[in-house]
């Protein structure tokens, strides 16, 4: 600021990245879109996903009025966020505590205390 003049940079990150990347940045941010969107479909049972892909979107939203993502703390936030998004192995773990989960259904199954086969009521 010492300066006369100074650059700033655009409050609105979609903007400046298309201004300054052109049509590669421009793509770039539309496939990330598309993913993403295609990624909210896949996350529906898995509540710690639904919460990260919120909190994208809340990030998302912001970068459209300010320009968040180049602060280093929510740059690492939103990707560990995407992280968490786009992992696939929370599908598959919610799949096999299902599978258990179904197997498991017998009431000796399911006793605090593991009775013995002939202390149970007959």
């Amino acid at each position: 600021m010492i300066f006369k003049s100074y650059v700033n940079h655009a409050h609105n990150d979609y903007l400046e990245l298309a201004l300054e990347g052109g049509l590669p940045a421009i793509l770039l941010m539309v496939a990330y879109a598309v993913l993403l969107s295609a990624s909210s479909a896949r996350i529906r049972g898995e509540p710690l996903q639904k919460a990260a892909f919120l909190s994208l979107a809340f990030l998302l939203v912001h970068s459209l009025v300010d320009y968040p993502l180049r602060t280093a703390a929510l740059a690492m936030t939103f990707a560990c966020l995407n992280g968490i998004v786009f992992h696939r192995g929370f599908a598959d773990r919610l799949n096999q505590r299902d599978e258990l989960g179904k197997a498991s259904r017998r009431d000796e199954d399911n006793l605090l205390v593991p009775a013995r086969a002939s202390a149970l009521p007959r």
